[in-house]
């Protein structure tokens, strides 16, 4: 049963690859990098080669790059900066590990600046990479260079001690947020689509209601069982003006731009290369938004990170906690794809691959703000992506999804510590200037690495030609985001259309043979079977697994369905003779 709680909002900003000491670290009271003298503890560093002592020592702590310093080479190469796969993960937390079970607890965290310069010399082919450019893996933020979410962590509680929950990528820790599971990825496996149940099912089955913000990929689209709800999935612009209405769900997820836009805009997702100051442009809009709305009152904004991004974090992630669901890396999907791939036979092979789930990725950034909470808090419980669903589950009374979201902890405690809402919050935070858009020659430059790791999730949208291949992206950024938007508007489309009165019709394909149609609600046919079926239940479940078309629609047969006209039975056992 639900405690008592004032709120009855949650937002959560998921922000892209930064660690805590990256973003947070020389913040005073936290458990950063800061020794006693108030400067950054020389302790905390990693050598060129941490198999030579001797070699050179480069410490935490030095100023932030809005921009890291390869961004020439960077702009031309698609060069993503640090790296942050699973693999590179491992060895970030122990460079001499061949496995990540050979990373002892607690993790040495010795192999960020040997990993990025081995990432220079084989990206962007930097033989010989400057200091400056070797740091950018130890770098800190001052606060002001962040104003926006340094101001929101000292105006609130700032949280210390919470980690992503995988040791690798986006992806992986984006599904557990959402599923409490990754379903056994620990990389970027963007094509695949993820049955596991949601948060989102448990809140409507308590009796509330969510919604997804995006601008041109959405969390949702790797969720067959949300991407066609898409009169809850909305753009980003329509945050502010639900927060300014007062309608604003039980549940809002907000996913930042990942790519370059068609006017221009940068990515605001703070992932490098992009140039953070416009993912602190996006904190500030939402918090304002909020903020200054009807709802604040009763609202809670999480602002997180979903992974370090390959930046350096002092403190080691816990070990020993439960698997969620007791799949392990590599998951049936993987083994599958090497064996129908010649090209993925060694993906299995790679001893970074095996994962158990039961260690926890690196610290990330956290702040919540809330006018419940006290002013100048530090929690330093250890939390995690899946505390999110726990405090949900002490807020709202809904149920838990795995054994990772059943153990984390909650803290909807913050949240009770005050009589009464605080009237002291800012209504208007203090930004950083904003670079400015993308010039017409930046649009025909080519696309970044992180364009291209995420394009396959373009596979998973409804409604056009391409629906359900990974096809390959455009040379240019310009092409690339008018290719997005193309598809996009087809996936709106062709759930508007299931809304409506789209029906599927299961029919004799020859003897003892069955198909589909799936048609819109003038009678068109929008897809049909590619094989046939050896009973009308085969044909059912292929309609399901098929780019997820049943939910919405009705089934009929030809008979019956007045504004189709499907060809009669004789004539499609002639057609096949």
């Amino acid at each position: 049963m639900a405690n008592p709680s004032p709120i009855q909002h949650v937002v959560v900003l998921m922000m892209e690859n930064r660690s805590f000491d990256h973003m947070l670290g020389t913040m005073p009271n936290v458990d950063g990098i800061l020794g006693a003298d108030g400067n950054p503890d020389p302790k905390y560093f990693n050598l060129a080669n941490p198999a030579d002592p001797t070699s050179k020592k480069y410490p935490a702590g030095s100023p932030g790059n809005y921009v890291i310093p390869t961004v020439d080479i960077a702009q031309k190469s698609g060069f993503g900066g640090p790296g942050h796969s699973f693999s590179d993960a491992t060895t970030q937390l122990d460079a001499s590990a061949q496995t990540s079970a050979d990373v002892p607890d607690p993790a040495p965290l010795d192999g960020f600046v040997s990993g990025y310069i081995h990432e220079l010399q084989t990206s962007v082919h930097r033989t010989n990479p400057t200091d400056a450019e070797i740091t950018e893996p130890m770098t800190t933020f001052s606060a002001a260079q962040t104003p926006v979410i340094s101001t929101l962590a000292s105006q609130f509680c700032v949280c210390d001690n919470w980690y992503s929950e995988v040791p690798g990528p986006t992806e992986p820790n984006r599904l557990f947020v959402h599923a409490a599971t990754s379903a056994g990825f620990v990389d970027n496996e963007w094509q695949a689509p993820i049955s596991a149940q949601t948060v989102y099912q448990l809140l409507e089955q308590a009796g509330f209601d969510w919604a997804f913000f995006f601008v041109d990929l959405s969390d949702s689209d790797s969720f067959p069982a949300l991407k066609s709800r898409t009169t809850r999935i909305f753009q980003l612009s329509a945050f502010a003006q639900q927060a300014s209405a007062g309608t604003l769900p039980t549940y809002s997820f907000l996913c930042p731009q990942m790519n370059t836009g068609k006017d221009g805009s940068q990515p605001n997702s703070q992932h490098a290369p992009y140039d953070i100051r416009l993912g602190e442009n996006l904190i500030a809009d939402v918090y304002e938004a909020l903020r200054n709305g009807p709802l604040w009152n009763n609202s809670l904004l999480i602002v997180t990170y979903d992974e370090h991004g390959g930046y350096f974090d002092h403190v080691s992630p816990p070990n020993g906690v439960s698997n969620p669901d007791r799949l392990t890396s590599p998951n049936a999907y993987v083994k599958q794809l090497a064996q129908n791939d010649p090209k993925n036979k060694g993906y299995l092979t790679k001893p970074n691959m095996q994962f158990d789930f039961t260690r926890l990725g690196l610290r990330v950034p956290t702040v919540l703000i809330s006018p419940w909470i006290q002013k100048g808090t530090v929690d330093s419980t250890p939390y995690q992506h899946t505390s999110i669903m726990a405090t949900l589950r002490d807020l709202f009374g809904i149920g838990s999804l795995t054994k990772r979201d059943a153990e984390a902890k909650s803290f909807a405690a913050q949240l009770r510590k005050l009589n009464a809402p605080r009237t002291d919050a800012p209504t208007k935070l203090n930004r950083p200037a904003m670079p400015p858009p993308a010039s017409a020659a930046d649009m025909q430059k080519p696309i970044t690495d992180r364009q291209k790791d995420m394009w396959a999730m373009l596979s998973q949208l409804d409604g056009h030609p391409d629906s359900g291949k990974v096809t390959p992206p455009p040379p240019t950024r310009a092409a690339a985001a008018e290719y997005i938007q193309q598809r996009l508007q087809a996936h709106e489309q062709f759930h508007r259309l299931r809304r409506r009165k789209a029906f599927y019709e299961i029919h004799a394909a020859g003897k003892g043979k069955f198909g589909w149609r799936f048609h819109d609600d003038k009678g068109k046919v929008l897809a049909t079977s590619t094989q046939s079926y050896a009973s009308p239940m085969q044909a059912q479940s292929d309609i399901e697994r098929m780019r997820d078309l049943a939910p919405f629609a009705r089934q009929t047969s030809p008979a019956s369905a007045k504004s189709a006209k499907p060809a009669p039975k004789q004539s499609a056992k002639k057609k096949r003779k």
